[in-house]
């Protein structure tokens, strides 16, 4: 074959290289505005869009847990969004979660709703959204607490740890010490167990949720019915001077109970649970 003919022929392949690349490229863009762009590459970039807004629940400061939610707006003007569960008086981080290429409308109209079950949140700043989330982790962290797995991809969605100015209002924990209320599915043996050995038997408040587990009694040396000489449970018989608050329903030391009526002498159960006045 002619060297001139062979030069042609390479120029025409390499130019058919070329063109299907082009038509891989376009698909695989078309294909990518079908579906949504793969999330986790979204996400290695999350702190490159600018932060659409931040919201928690109404009363959040009183329930000693925040369900915080931070938006950034896509270069496609859909939304990229992280969803915090932060226990600020004990535990951080308990759950979180992330999404993308949420359409502006239903971030909106559908999350915002599911995630706060319907009561309109909060407008919070970002500033005070970053605090509490890695104020709460921080101070988790000390009383020997780690963030679940999924904290470290959505929580790419925050700015870093110490890029954000903070005010030092939030406080975490109560009175200075760890107060530990159970959510749904803990081991509360692990739990209190940790906070035993990191802090001390005493150091910390232990808001039971019902029945207390037999394994957590021994751990804080219970006795059934008898009243325990230490002061980590907070109860009416051993919390001089506490009581429930009407507003978020925590037994907070320092409040002051309703007196009892004269000549009713109806005993009151030694330990404090929710729902009980």
């Amino acid at each position: 074959m002619p060297k001139k003919q062979r030069n042609q022929d390479k120029k025409q392949r390499r130019a058919l290289q070329k063109r299907t690349k082009r038509k891989r490229q376009l698909a695989r863009r078309r294909s990518q505005e079908k579906v949504g762009v793969n999330p986790r590459r979204l996400l290695k970039a999350a702190r490159e869009f600018p932060i659409e807004g931040a919201w928690a629940q109404r009363k959040w400061q009183e329930e000693g847990v925040a369900r915080v939610v931070v938006a950034r707006s896509q270069h496609n003007d859909k939304i990229l969004f992280g969803e915090y569960l932060v226990d600020y008086l004990c535990l951080g981080i308990k759950n979180s979660s992330y999404a993308s290429d949420v359409s502006r409308e239903g971030f909106l109209n559908e999350v915002i709703p599911f995630l706060y079950m319907g009561e309109p949140p909060l407008d919070i700043d970002v500033n005070l959204a970053h605090e509490i989330v890695w104020g709460a982790v921080e101070y988790a962290q000390r009383i020997g607490f780690d963030p679940p797995r999924d904290f470290q991809e959505s929580s790419r969605i925050l700015e870093p740890a110490d890029a954000l100015p903070r005010s030092g209002s939030m406080k975490f924990g109560h009175m200075g010490a760890p107060l530990y209320r159970p959510f749904a599915n803990d081991n509360q043996a692990a739990i209190i167990g940790k906070l035993i050995e990191v802090v001390g038997l005493g150091n910390f408040y232990y808001v039971p949720n019902g029945d207390i587990p037999e394994d957590v009694m021994e751990l804080m040396e219970i006795e059934g019915e008898e009243e325990a000489s230490d002061p980590a449970i907070w109860t009416p018989g051993l919390q001089q001077g506490g009581g429930v608050d009407a507003q978020s329903g925590l037994w907070f030391p320092g409040q002051q109970t309703q007196p009892a009526p004269e000549g009713d002498s109806s005993e009151q159960p030694l330990i404090w649970t929710p729902g009980r006045s």
